[in-house]
């Protein structure tokens, strides 16, 4: 009778950990990226909101370098009771064709919780002292210094790398990729004219046109970012078809428990629908996504194989 008294204690305990108790205290919220990168900014907005449906503290944790390997590698490691999530982007599902060896399985070391943003495009942003103004100007510079004019970005098979090599491929010229260990770092030097060009994230990016620090030579989205409209897309500057757009996903490590994970679905979900936080977003032109955790499982299947020939096209060798 003691020992069936001892067992319903310890599975009473287990079911209100990971049902209505969670969470009962602060929750680290792991970003692959340096303070002032457009991850780091939309994982500050997403944290406050959190923060607010909780009643705990969401803290953004950074850990850049390697293109979010560290971050990922943090919470795969981690005990899986949703005190310990992950943010990413789309360097998720290319790491695994830019790095010979990684620390974590992509897929099965993680729970996925939910895509919940994504972003309409990157700007093509250069230093104001650089020659080009527009696309077509860039390509015939490009093309009369082949591997002589520099693009920096956030790190090896980020977005912003992945986006210069679309370019280069298109475009038919070669520009020299410079990674860096974050977007913040990468677009401080293209500020200051170190490296003259980026493919950046709007956060990171739009600020800095806005106050005429940056040039925007073009937009990698579908349509014109409403906010800068005299800024053309890569496909009207003649490179018909270009497009490069990204998204934010959430994760905890693998066997997160179901109750703790429709919590944070769900709490996420309605969090960057938030009035708040819309506002934040569209100023980047950046949109709230819904993806449940199965729909968000089967995209990340789905993304890697996508990435996969990318990076194949690109010629880009495992490191």
């Amino acid at each position: 009778m003691v020992k069936r008294l001892a067992v319903a204690f310890v599975l009473a305990a287990a079911a209100g950990l990971a049902g209505g108790a969670y969470p009962e205290r602060p929750i680290r919220l792991l970003v692959p990226s340096s303070p002032g990168s457009g991850p780091d900014t939309v994982a500050r907005i997403l944290a406050t909101r959190l923060s607010a449906t909780f009643g705990q503290q969401v803290v953004a944790d950074n850990r850049a370098g390697a293109n979010g390997v560290l971050a990922s590698e943090t919470v795969a490691r981690a005990t899986p009771d949703g005190y310990t999530l992950l943010m990413t982007s789309g360097g998720h599902t290319s790491n695994p064709h830019i790095y010979r060896k990684l620390p974590y399985d992509t897929l099965a070391d993680f729970t996925p919780i939910t895509c919940f943003l994504t972003t309409g495009g990157l700007m093509v942003v250069a230093t104001p002292s650089f020659a080009a103004r527009t696309v077509p100007q860039l390509i015939d510079l490009a093309r009369a210094a082949p591997g002589r004019i520099a693009y920096a970005s956030a790190g090896v098979g980020n977005l912003t790398h992945l986006a210069g090599e679309m370019f280069n491929q298109m475009a038919g010229v070669k520009l020299l990729h410079v990674p860096y260990k974050g977007g913040g770092p990468a677009i401080i030097d293209v500020i200051g004219g170190q490296v003259p060009l980026m493919f950046a994230s709007g956060p990171i990016s739009i600020p800095h046109v806005k106050t005429g620090k940056l040039r925007a030579l073009a937009y990698t989205g579908v349509k014109r970012f409403d906010q800068l409209p005299d800024v053309p897309t890569m496909d009207e500057s003649g490179l018909k078809g270009y497009e490069a757009i990204g998204w934010y996903g959430l994760y905890g490590p693998a066997r997160l428990p179901a109750p703790i994970l429709t919590r944070i679905y769900e709490a996420t979900r309605d969090g960057v629908r938030h009035p708040e936080a819309r506002q934040a977003f569209a100023q980047f032109n950046i949109e709230p996504a819904d993806s449940t955790p199965a729909q968000f499982a089967r995209f990340l299947r789905e993304d890697l194989v996508k990435y996969g020939k990318i990076v194949k096209a690109a010629g880009i060798e495992p490191q």
